[in-house]
């Protein structure tokens, strides 16, 4: 059961929260806004396209917003208390900070779970609709890269495409490594030397098989053999991503891949353990603004609002440099992504213990 104590905070939390999302969901915005401006005008673009655009890269955008808008609203609610002097009366009651702390990062745990969920299957939705929205208003499609990674999901089978090279008008692969997988476990693996898309169907080129059941693995090699990907040329180089793109699955797929035809996959893991580092850091942030909000506040919700913004500064700027040394392999990906939230981590927990 939910205490008055957990509903009280969570009320005063959740109000601010709600602000906080559109405040900065709207700043986020308004930089793309400003890109899309110009995009319609040099393509004579229609206003109802350029609302789909801002709407398909709404989600995007919230999972940024999400832990902004909870460090906001644990800040500002916590100093409300403190300025109130309602968190003296908890204390003398026999309330602790840890027992107050409670709903914050209860809220910072739902938080961090939403921007997961969403980060994983909306925005990725919302990403796809607005480059295809893009290029089907330019009629151009990506140009090719050095390599190529797609996936495909029928019913209770996903396929994970490989392939070191591409030709310019995307009817050639070459080194083709393909995974099947069935209801989450891998069944099939196939690689070709080349794969050529021909009369509507890839056809597949001097390879092996791999079958993997509970019996064993048994390999079958082929001279051609015609493999059922959905992808047209045109769609599987429109839809090639970067990693900055992928979801989870994706580059758990991606990485699995890429480590058994021996290609490097630091870039991968950094933005794997990016996409749970950064919605865990609403976590984080709850801890943080606990001790922060209980300091004085002279200026009201306005030295709030700026601790918020100059932390998200601070953090953002930690976390992009861990990025980049994580890419660049100085840094291991996992130390490179975390350690902004475990510094967070440890100066909330630093300043909670001076605040007992």
């Amino acid at each position: 059961m939910i205490s008055i104590l957990d509903r009280y905070i969570l009320k005063q939390v959740s109000g601010i929260f709600l602000f906080g999302i559109a405040l900065f969901t709207v700043m986020l915005e308004a930089n793309n806004l400003f890109f899309l401006v110009r995009f319609a005008l040099q393509q004579h673009v229609s206003a109802d396209v350029l609302a789909r655009l801002l709407i398909y890269r709404l989600p995007y955008f919230i999972v940024f917003s999400l832990p902004m808008a909870l460090l906001l609203g644990a800040l500002l609610t916590v100093g409300r208390l403190s300025d109130h002097n309602e968190v003296v009366a908890m204390r003398t009651g026999g309330i602790s900070l840890a027992r107050v702390a409670v709903p914050v990062l209860a809220a910072g745990v739902l938080v961090a779970a939403t921007g997961l969920a969403l980060g994983e299957y909306v925005a990725p939705i919302g990403d796809e609709r607005y480059f295809d929205e893009i290029r089907r208003v330019t009629s151009q499609p990506v140009a090719p890269r050095g390599y190529i990674l797609f996936r495909e999901e029928e019913a209770a089978q996903a396929s994970i495409v490989y392939a070191r090279r591409i030709s310019e008008d995307g009817t050639t692969l070459e080194q083709v490594v393909m995974n099947q997988e069935m209801l989450g476990r891998l069944a099939r693996v196939i690689e070709a030397g080349r794969a050529r898309f021909a009369d509507g169907q890839w056809v597949f080129e001097n390879g092996v098989v791999h079958e993997f059941s509970a019996q064993g693995r048994v390999d079958i090699t082929f001279k051609r053999m015609v493999v059922g990907i959905k992808h047209t040329p045109r769609e599987i180089l429109a839809r090639s991503k970067d990693p900055a793109d992928m979801t989870i699955r994706e580059l758990q797929g991606y990485i699995d891949v890429l480590r058994r035809t021996g290609e490097a996959v630091t870039k991968y893991l950094v933005w794997l353990h990016s996409r749970v580092a950064l919605p865990m850091s609403s976590i984080v942030f709850a801890l943080l603004a606990l001790p922060l909000g209980l300091r004085p506040h002279r200026s009201g919700s306005s030295i709030g609002l700026g601790l918020t913004v100059l932390i998200i500064i601070l953090y953002y700027l930690l976390f992009s440099t861990g990025l980049a040394l994580g890419e660049n392999g100085r840094l291991p990906a996992f130390w490179a992504v975390w350690s902004p939230n475990f510094i967070v981590a440890a100066i909330g927990v630093y300043l909670l213990w001076r605040a007992r």
